[in-house]
């Protein structure tokens, strides 16, 4: 068993086998834990937990003692995290960090600065790839550490959550929206020419996906990989309306822009995520953890 899934294990176990506060408090979803008991099942061969009509209601015998092993190893990781971070100053190494663009520039950017100025000892390598890409060059080890929007699509990949914020609907000062005084429908975005980035973004993914779960066909007038080509374009045309990000906007101040929220809501969330593999560098798993605890500080952004 690997930390991550050592994690998972005792999260179980302290809310009581309920998995939907498990997930909460681990930040994934609920399939993410159903998955990784399966996981940790196949991989011990042996039964984990006392389940009655498919729902977990216990610990097995070998449970019990897993879990029990399981606190011990995972508070010597904990003191061992500790004394690292007590070591940053003379951390030292190379970071490659994978992130994709449209973070690095809304969300990522103050934290580059202040990572880099705190640890000086650190290399930080940045590749900017979108979020499909970063998740492949992961499983392979050609980075150490990917940001990306969540969730991460790809098996084997862990993923810690960091920042949430929403997508939101942008359009022109004269497109009829404005009349609204609350979120715009999906059923009402349908009908107009939509500008988004392109199908290799999460958002996109994401939107496509809601679209198809209401039978809904959307209207896209062009698609790009450039947030402030959308943007001057719903500025110059009323007919035309932008999906993206929230925190996009804080970086456009032209008043003829306005935007407002989705319903249902479209949440728009930021993981760090990392592999059983690349976390085994201390210099990387410091780096993770520096930047988790960096994101605990802030609340989302606010761009009204």
């Amino acid at each position: 068993m690997d930390i991550n899934q050592i994690r998972y294990l005792l999260t179980i176990a302290d809310n009581d086998f309920n998995l939907t506060r498990s997930a909460e408090v681990l930040h994934v979803s609920q399939p993410a834990i159903s998955k990784a008991i399966k996981d940790m099942e196949f991989k011990q061969q042996v039964k984990i937990f006392n389940r009655r009509k498919g729902k977990i209601i216990g610990l097995t015998r070998y449970g019990i003692v897993l879990v029990k092993e399981s606190k011990k190893v995972y508070e010597q990781y904990i003191e061992m995290v500790s004394k690292l971070n007590e070591l940053s100053e003379n951390s030292n190494g190379t970071v490659r960090l994978g992130i994709a663009p449209v973070i690095i520039s809304t969300v990522f950017n103050d934290a580059l600065i202040a990572f880099i100025n705190q640890n000086p000892g650190i290399q930080l390598k940045i590749i900017e790839r979108g979020a499909y890409e970063l998740q492949r060059m992961l499983i392979l080890g050609d980075i150490d550490l990917a940001v990306i929007v969540s969730p991460a699509t790809v098996e084997g990949i862990y993923e810690d959550l960091i920042y949430e914020n929403t997508v939101r609907v942008w359009f022109n000062k004269d497109h009829r929206f404005n009349d609204y005084t609350g979120p715009i429908p999906f059923s009402e975005i349908e009908k107009e020419k939509i500008v988004t980035l392109t199908d290799d973004f999460m958002v996109t993914f994401q939107l496509n996906k809601r679209f198809k779960g209401d039978r809904l066909k959307p209207n896209y007038f062009l698609q790009t990989q450039s947030w402030d080509l959308i943007l001057n374009l719903v500025q110059r045309d009323k007919n035309l309306i932008g999906i993206v990000a929230a925190p996009i906007g804080k970086n456009y101040s032209d008043h003829a822009i306005k935007n407002a929220e989705i319903t249902p809501e479209f949440p728009w969330k930021i993981s760090i995520c990392h592999t059983m593999n690349s976390t085994e560098d201390p210099t990387v798993e410091y780096a993770k953890n520096w930047f988790l605890k960096y994101f605990s500080k802030y609340k989302k952004i606010s761009i009204d």
